[in-house]
């Protein structure tokens, strides 16, 4: 880089004493910095003239005073100066002659830049002055630059050049005409922006970097702005997947990863030698390595669940998991080939002592002790010198054996053996792969640990604080009160439940929450010494003590930090923090439907708080998802303890793959005899077999793997070639078309061979045949009925039509003839081969599917006509039909004027006797009123929030639809004074009527 020599000559000082003089500025220019002026806002380095909201005033002039501010923000010295008392100021600036007319803003800064000798001041013939009012040249302000970049300044009016040339420095060039004159606030951010990257005399860091270091919280800000360069991090991705042993699965990063997203079990699934069904993985099960790359995955502690030695094993890695850095991987990661192949015996590799009665014995890989989940003490003895010790329990925990022993361990060298009995005898301690331990001893050296448990906290919540102790405890009746001790207000208390632990978590209820800032807490022991005494595992007492920690108060809203689909059972939403349990499993917060055609599915939602801070909520359909389908779950709303709430819903898309076996339906139909799916055309000798899912299709028409029983005492028998025939329908169903015809009242078998789907699942999932019996006739039904716009109803059909008639489907719920089909917009055939209609009616229905208040329904006719392609006629007179909505609301209009030739207007009004309402046309700040928003049907309450809509002028504090669902009210308050009592309302968010029909956001009206 280019350093200037530094130069003995004028200061700071006599720069900044000569400004007699100042020129006008010749000319208003438009400001050339404003975006400029939103990053150093950003920095924290330019505030404006506003304190309510960001105004730059770039083409105002620059003070000296406000000079003074920018410098002490862009050299770190903003803090320090600002810590100043009144009274320190006063004595600094105690010898200028203006002192006393020193703005607010400047006075504090001034006076910390001439304690530090950085200014003095103007000499004029009756004393010292500030000028902190005057205009400061650009000259000026770059020489206070670089003086505290560490150069010297040879001339004052030099100095705009000379910061121009200094190594990284941008754009300062453009300003040389402003060094002898006085500085729009416009030029000042040119020129602070343009020197954040130029280094300081010394080389070893620029401006930007200085600022960074002393502010962090800034860091992710100066990147985004390029002013620093951004760490350059590889891609996330997996190096390698390999199972360790029939237990465990080792996944290795090229990264360091998160450690709260990398041992978050949701991330994986394994499937077990062909499983199309994932492995459980219980709470703790992936533990990330000390490397912070590796990460070790424990199946479940149950026996049974292991994989198969000398088999291929398939791991699923979710592409929401997260590295150090933030990143995430590009996409999900499968490997379907990896090999089990465990042959190395176990063996213990430490035996140690955690207490007076126990000993911790750690294998080299997860054991257990053959088909019984519970270990046999026998397998186990224990030694010290001649005398033996009672094993009174051992307790398994993966590759963890902890022994509880009848008596006191004694001082000096222990001999622990496993498989005492023998590794020939029942529950000998064996590894998943079914090798046994070695009969065999380890010692270790026992001295009783007499030290005391030191206690921390190491988290501290307003509903929850951790303690965590340096070895294991047990106690309970333990007491941690907050702010006062002995205070029953401010207690919780907390049980191990006999168990030794690292941490205990206190909770409090919301009457008893713990405040902000620095907190003390009181550890209180049980009074009862005997029983309940909280103490290590050598009888060392944990005494009373007093511990400090700071309390942040959340007002974060909770965030989706992951989301993943098991198969076709279940969604996990995962969130960076504790929810409100009756707010997560509302129902209501969620929307769960099929994207192709909008259909809802229906679920029930389960909040879980893990042990090891993962939150999750599991929505589970109530029967499974299709294959190969694509899917969208809306979180309307989540709430954490503190009650913060999302301000935007979170979409959460996915699709299925090929997870289930396929079937044949088997034509019997549900309770009310709306499925025919299979079924026969006795006459025509037509018998018709639907499958559950797309089929290969050369399978599928294949007359080989097909017989057919028409119950003439000959039993099943195959197809002929030469007479019968398969014909395709859809990619799921088929026509057998016979030679032979089927007597009046017969209902067929047949026999389906174990043909594949698309994905080379078998029916059933197996190799052998299927039947379906006692085939009926076909029974031509609706099987849904859909208002997609006011005058439109889509009616799907379980069959493919020939023909429809338009007057087969009546509406009712309203006076006979009412509501007529007008026409048939489109008649086509779905991925099923069934038919749906789209009906033009003749009036409009309201988007709630009622018609004039009263709830629309439909029926088929008395008489029919429309038939199937087999000629059976729609079912007639016997079929109710619910019509769906899925028509999204609108807002209600209305005549605002009396004046028919003028357009009605949204019904968006002030509400009288509300101070609001009854004010001029000013309202001063803090007014209070309440507007209400009408729309066509029930709004759902999920959907609404503070957030929702921005009323101009005026901060929204309520909003509600309690009193009339679909009259959304909005409590708003005035945000200063002289605001427009006639506003305006935009929606920012979208609502959903109570169908899921969405209301875009987007719109602005004006309040009437």
């Amino acid at each position: 880089m280019r350093n200037f020599k530094k130069i003995s000559a004028v200061a700071v000082a006599l720069a900044m004493t000569v400004t007699s003089m100042v020129p006008a500025f010749a000319d208003t220019i438009t400001p050339a910095n404003g975006d400029k002026a939103i990053v150093l806002n950003t920095l924290d380095l330019y505030a404006g003239i506003s304190t309510d909201t960001f105004d730059p005033a770039l083409e105002a002039g620059l003070t000296r005073g406000q000079g003074a501010i920018l410098l002490t923000k862009l050299f770190n010295m903003d803090d320090a100066a600002m810590a100043m008392t009144d009274a320190q100021a006063n004595a600094v600036l105690k010898n200028f002659k203006d002192a006393a007319t020193v703005s607010t803003s400047a006075k504090k800064r001034l006076a910390y830049l001439v304690e530090q000798g950085i200014m003095s001041g103007s000499v004029e013939a009756n004393g010292l002055y500030l000028n902190d009012g005057e205009n400061l040249k650009g000259g000026q302000f770059a020489t206070l630059i670089l003086k505290q970049m560490g150069f010297d300044v040879e001339h004052w009016y030099d100095a705009i050049d000379q910061l121009s040339e200094v190594e990284g420095a941008e754009g300062i060039a453009a300003y040389l005409a402003y060094e002898k004159q006085g500085l729009l606030r416009d030029h000042a951010v040119g020129i602070m922006y343009g020197a954040l990257k130029a280094e300081y005399e010394n080389g070893l860091a620029t401006i930007i970097e200085k600022i960074v270091e002393s502010k962090p919280e800034i860091k992710e800000a100066a990147e985004k702005a390029g002013l620093i360069a951004a760490p350059v991090t590889a891609e996330v991705a997996v190096e390698s997947i390999k199972a360790l042993n029939t237990k465990q699965i080792e996944v290795v990063f090229n990264q360091a990863m998160n450690e709260d997203s990398a041992e978050n079990e949701n991330f994986y699934k394994i499937y077990n030698n062909g499983s199309t069904s994932a492995m459980t993985l219980g709470a703790d099960s992936a533990v990330l390595g000390a490397d912070g790359k590796t990460v070790t995955i424990t199946l479940d502690n149950a026996v049974t669940d292991k994989l198969t030695n000398s088999s291929k094993a398939k791991v699923v890695v979710n592409k929401d998991i997260k590295a150090a850095n933030g990143k995430k991987l590009a996409k999900e990661i499968t490997i379907s080939d990896i090999a089990v192949e465990d042959g190395i015996i176990p063996s213990v590799v430490k035996a140690e002592a955690t207490g007076e009665y126990n000993i911790k014995l750690t294998f080299s890989e997860p054991v257990y002790g053959g088909s019984a989940a519970a270990l046999s003490n026998s397998n186990f003895k224990v030694m010290s010198g001649t005398y033996q010790y009672y094993v009174q329990k051992a307790e398994l925990n993966n590759n963890v054996i902890n022994l509880t022993l009848g008596t006191k361990l004694i001082e000096g060298p222990v001999v622990v053996t496993v498989n005492e009995a023998g590794v020939t005898a029942e529950g000998a301690i064996r590894d998943y792969a079914d090798y046994k331990v070695f009969k065999s001893n380890t010692t270790f050296d026992y001295v009783k640990d007499t030290s005391v448990a030191v206690v921390t906290v190491s988290e501290a919540k307003p509903t929850s604080v951790k303690l965590s102790f340096s070895k294991p405890v047990k106690g309970t009746d333990i007491k941690l009160y907050h702010s006062v001790k002995g205070a029953a207000a401010y207690l919780s208390t907390a049980s191990t439940n006999g168990k030794y632990v690292d941490s205990i978590t206190f909770t409090y209820a919301d009457a008893s929450r713990v405040p902000a800032g620095n907190v003390k807490f009181f550890l209180v022991n049980s009074d009862d010494e005997d029983s309940y005494k909280l103490v290590d595992g050598y009888g060392v007492k944990v005494p009373d003590q007093t511990l400090t920690a700071e309390v942040v108060v959340d007002v974060t809203a909770p965030s989706l930090s992951s989301s993943s689909f098991d198969t076709n059972k279940y969604v996990t939403l995962t969130f960076d923090e504790e929810l409100d349990k009756s707010e997560a499993e509302d129902e209501e917060n969620y929307t769960f439907k099929k994207v192709s055609d909008g259909d809802t599915v229906y679920f029930n939602a389960e909040y879980e708080n893990a042990a090891d801070d993962e939150y999750t909520v599991r929505l589970t359909p109530t029967s499974y998802l299709e294959d190969n389908t694509e899917y969208e779950v809306t979180v309307l709303k989540a709430e954490d303890e503190s009650g913060n709430e999302t301000d935007k819903n979170i979409v959460y898309t996915f699709t299925t793959g090929d997870n289930t076996t396929p079937y044949v339906k088997d034509g019997t139909g549900d309770d009310a005899g709306n499925d025919t799916s299979c079924y026969a055309v006795n006459a025509d000798g037509k018998i018709y077999i639907t499958f559950s899912e797309a089929m290969n299709e050369a399978q599928m028409l294949d007359l080989d793997n097909y017989m057919v029983d028409i119950k003439n005492g000959k039993g099943f028998v195959a197809l002929d070639s030469d007479v019968d025939k398969i014909t395709k329908i859809s990619d799921r169903k088929i026509l057998i078309d016979l030679d032979a015809k089927i007597a009046e009242g017969v209902t067929p078998d047949v026999k389906v061979a174990p043909i594949m789907d698309l994905a080379g699942k078998r029916i059933n999932g197996s190799v052998d045949s299927s039947i379906v019996a006692n085939i009926g006739v076909e029974a031509v039904k609706v099987t849904s009925a859909e208002l997609i716009s006011k005058n439109k109803v889509k009616v799907t059909f379980n069959t493919q039509l020939s023909a429809f008639s338009n007057t087969d489907i009546v509406f009712t719920g309203v006076t006979e003839g009412a509501i007529r089909t007008q026409s048939v917009e489109s008649m086509v055939t779905n991925d099923d081969g069934n038919t749906e209609i789209i009906l033009i009616l003749d009036k409009d229905l309201e988007t709630n599917v009622k018609y004039e208040g009263a709830a629309v329904t439909a029926k088929t006719a008395a008489d029919t006509e429309s038939e199937s392609i087999s000629g059976t006629v729609l079912g007639a007179n016997q079929q109710n039909i619910a019509i769906e909505d899925k028509t999204a609301p609108e807002i209600v209009t209305f005549d605002h004027d009396a004046n028919s030739n003028t357009d009605k207007v949204a019904s968006v009004k002030l509400d009288a006797g509300t101070p609001l309402y009854e004010a001029n046309n000013k309202v001063d700040k803090g007014t209070e009123g309440t507007i209400s928003i009408k729309f066509s049907e029930a709004i759902k309450t999920a959907t609404l929030s503070t957030l929702t809509f921005n009323v101009k002028g005026y901060t929204v504090t309520g909003i509600s639809n309690a009193d009339d669902a679909s009259v959304v009210v909005l409590s708003v308050k005035a945000d200063a004074n002289n605001t427009a009592k006639r506003t305006s309302v935009t929606q920012v968010f979208n609502i959903t009527d109570d169908a899921g029909n969405v209301f875009a956001s987007g719109s602005t009206w004006t309040v009437r």
